[in-house]
């Protein structure tokens, strides 16, 4: 039998170790996660400025769905509401590969638009184009910082 803690484990260190491998940036897991229902399951490592709450899920499924579940969904857009951040949600099936979920308008601001958060259109990309989107949402938003003299 499969021990779904340790699954979960496994699951969000691909997830760590992904975004150090493409971004070069030090995630945590939050290990708070498990007793606080508004809790991401991935934490900046380190004092800098992280827009995101990250969910992982990593699933086995029966009937070869390639779709999220709209609980998750629900589960980590409560998390990155109360934390002030955009939700973005990475799951995987058993034998299939990572895909990640983000709220369409935040893809938007990525590529030059504005931010609309009562839009509720999501975009399901591979893990490529998320780090290539988290990049550019990361340079949007220093983009708007104020200069230090």
């Amino acid at each position: 039998m499969v021990n779904s803690y340790k699954k979960g484990q496994r699951g969000e260190a691909a997830v760590i170790h992904s975004y150090f491998d493409n971004m070069n940036v030090r995630l945590k897991r939050d290990l708070d996660q498990t007793r606080y229902a508004e809790k991401g399951d991935l934490l900046p490592d380190g004092d800098f400025d992280w827009p995101f709450t990250i969910e992982v899920k990593s699933y086995s499924d029966k009937t070869a769905s390639v779709m999220h579940k709209p609980q998750w969904w629900a589960q980590v857009t409560i998390a990155a509401k109360a934390a002030g951040k955009m939700p973005v949600l990475w799951y995987k099936y058993d034998r299939r590969p990572w895909r990640v979920v983000m709220k369409m308008n935040n893809v938007s601001f990525a590529l030059g638009g504005t931010l609309n958060h009562e839009d509720d259109h999501l975009f399901t990309m591979d893990e490529d184009a998320c780090f290539y989107l988290s990049r550019e949402i990361l340079s949007a938003r220093a983009a708007f910082l104020p200069t230090v003299k």
